[in-house]
């Protein structure tokens, strides 16, 4: 016996280490490439300023750890394939069952197998690293011992998940296919969900996961092992989720136990232990087939016979398919009764998810139920990292909400923008929309509540203050020259930044028309925004010109071309940008760069002015108004 305390043949034991020999082999070598070697790769690399010298984890970035857990999560995986070979072989399988040792002995060997190699793993480079923190002080003992816990917690998780899924399947494509389709199934049927229901419904968020869908979609990624794991080790370490993962695996590994004692060697010659079992693989595999069937080839289609027909069409094309791979066989026994049992279950499933869609595109909430709300708008063309500010003050979001309304009863079927709205409900919910069919009259009347002034203060009292102080600031003044600043030395920036956006916000149309060439950035490890600055943030221009980044002004345009424009002061309302094209249709005059520099050196910039100047430079303008005429 290898050990008479834990009870394990030694005979038994080496089978089930040496079948897994090369997989761990090459598992200790990734790790080694990923981690002590990685310190001396980023150390020589010419991006290795890029990485952070001061992260909680080891390798000096969260994603060479998540790169090494999820192949952890994959070695996993292909140990159980290897390891339960026997289970997909009429002869092996009977070879093992009649050596002297119950099943859940078998279990216990190979658990006890793919521990100890993951444990050498462990070893070898834990004692590598630990060698290597005498030179890398961003080693240390606290690191190494979160890596080891890290990598046993997700080196067990995968082996028991794949032994589970072991018990329900008799060969090693589907064993593997299976495996990797249930550890992936929250994300996968929320996403394919989602781009059903932005087909088919209006006010559905298309290019992005933004906070409109954080609940559901965080949900489902908790719910996604392998990326849960990932997203909670970024900003920390959540030893909860690993925790309960734990606890997951306990429960999967007591269910193989029972599983495995129940199992039935004479049904080792077809794909599923159970009949139900292929019947539940194939409706799970129908469905989720013609739902990317739906969100592909329903994209613009609005009629629901068409869309019904598309549906059938799928559904029985993947059917015949699923069966024909389930029986290894073009010639398909097909049963009638499985058959529309499958076809019942899909179809309910996609009409509760259609009902759910109609509901959700007529839902506008309530306004004594809304804590808060984050509204904007967009020209059609227009994608950008910005800051969010959710507004408190009752009357904007009684404003918003009866927009809302105007948008939902009057579908204008136009493109010309868009309006996107986030309520934070009462009870911590959020409720996302976005409406990229607007027509031009309902894309002005949305960006006239964005600018009005009445709701300034309170629009610049909802952005996250306290949480901007945490971010570096960055300043592209010139090609070559950033101005970095780190969150230790940002207040006096924030402050007059906040000063600024209380009289005329960044994400108003008119000031992000007069926006100049100097780009302010704010990042963050999960969040990036930016916004240009305009010469109506007078706080912000002297806070440049009292740190020495610029000497007036003036020197934020780099423009080569100076126009007065004939126009009324609300010609461009609701516009943020003005290119080559249309100034070629607008009455003008030139003016002189120093004339214009002048007037703006002297604060002559005002939001409410009546003179209309255009400066700009490759076909791009900023329309800037002033309170003087430049001559």
């Amino acid at each position: 016996m290898l050990s008479k305390i834990l009870s394990l043949n030694k005979g038994l034991f080496q089978h089930f280490f040496f079948n897994n020999l090369i997989f761990m082999a090459i598992n200790i070598i990734c790790t080694f490439f990923l981690l002590p070697f990685g310190y001396i790769l980023m150390t020589y690399s010419e991006d290795g300023q890029m990485y952070s010298t001061n992260s909680h984890l080891l390798g000096m970035d969260a994603a060479i750890l998540s790169i090494f857990l999820v192949g952890t999560l994959f070695y996993g995986v292909l140990s159980a394939l290897g390891m339960t070979y026997f289970l997909k072989n009429e002869d092996a399988s009977d070879f093992m069952h009649s050596l002297p040792f119950k099943r859940h002995q078998i279990l216990a060997h190979m658990l006890a197998a793919f521990t100890v190699t993951v444990a050498i793993n462990l070893i070898i480079n834990g004692v590598i690293l630990s060698l290597f923190s005498l030179h890398f002080k961003d080693i240390t003992a606290g690191k190494i011992f979160d890596w080891v816990i890290l990598t046993l917690i997700v080196s067990l998780f995968s082996f028991i998940f794949t032994l589970f899924v072991g018990q329900l399947i008799n060969h090693y494509f589907g064993h593997l296919v299976l495996t990797a389709l249930l550890l992936m199934l929250p994300v996968l049927f929320h996403s394919l969900a989602t781009g059903i229901y932005n087909n088919l419904f209006r006010g559905a968020t298309i290019l992005d996961f933004d906070p409109g869908q954080e609940k559901v979609y965080t949900l489902s990624e908790n719910l996604t092992f392998p990326v849960g794991m990932v997203n909670h080790i970024v900003d920390r370490i959540d030893w909860l989720y690993f925790g309960i993962a734990m606890l997951v695996a306990c429960l999967l590994l007591a269910l193989t136990y029972f599983l495995y004692e129940r199992r039935r060697n004479e049904r080792i010659v077809h794909s599923f232990q159970r009949s139900w079992l292929e019947w539940a693989f194939i409706t799970l595999v129908v469905l989720l087939g013609v739902m990317v069937s739906g969100t592909i080839f329903t994209a613009g289609v609005q009629n629901l016979l068409i869309i019904a027909i598309i549906y059938i069409l799928s559904f029985l094309i993947i059917y015949l398919l699923a069966q024909a791979v389930n029986q290894r066989s073009p010639r398909v026994r097909l049963n009638v009764r499985a058959m529309a049992l499958t076809f019942l279950v899909v179809a309910l499933i996609l009409a509760a998810t259609y009902a759910y869609g109609k509901w959700q595109e007529g839902y506008v909430p309530d306004v004594n139920q809304v804590a808060s709300v984050n509204m904007e708008t967009e020209m059609s063309e227009e994608m950008r990292p910005h800051l969010k500010s959710y507004v408190t003050d009752p009357a904007y979001i009684k404003e918003v909400v009866t927009l809302h309304h105007e948008i939902i009863d009057h579908n204008a079927k136009d493109s010309y923008g868009s309006f996107s709205v986030t309520y934070k409900m009462k009870d911590g919910t959020l409720q996302h929309r976005t409406y990229s069919d607007l027509s031009e009259e309902q894309f002005k009347q949305a960006s006239k509540l964005v600018d009005n002034k009445i709701y300034a203060k309170a629009i610049a009292a909802g952005y996250d203050w306290a949480d901007l102080k945490n971010d570096t600031v960055n300043i592209d003044i010139d090609e070559g020259d950033t101005q970095v600043i780190e969150p230790k030395y940002n207040s006096e920036f924030i402050k007059a930044l906040k000063a600024d956006m209380a009289e005329e916000n960044i994400e108003k149309s008119s000031v992000r028309l007069s926006s100049s060439g100097i780009l302010v950035s704010f990042s963050q490890t999960s969040r990036y925004a930016e916004f240009n600055l305009s010469p109506y943030h007078h706080h912000l221009i002297d806070y440049m010109m009292k740190n020495k980044m610029i000497d007036q002004p003036s020197d934020i345009f780099k423009a080569d071309e100076y126009y007065r424009l004939n126009v009324k002061p609300d010609h461009f309302d609701g516009q943020t940008t003005v290119d080559d094209t249309e100034m070629k249709k607008l009455k003008k005059t030139k003016v002189t760069q120093q004339a214009f520099n002048q007037a703006l050196n002297e604060g002559s910039a005002d939001i409410e002015g009546d003179d209309i100047y255009a400066v700009g430079k490759d076909g791009f303008f900023a329309i800037i108004k002033m309170n003087k005429e430049v001559k």
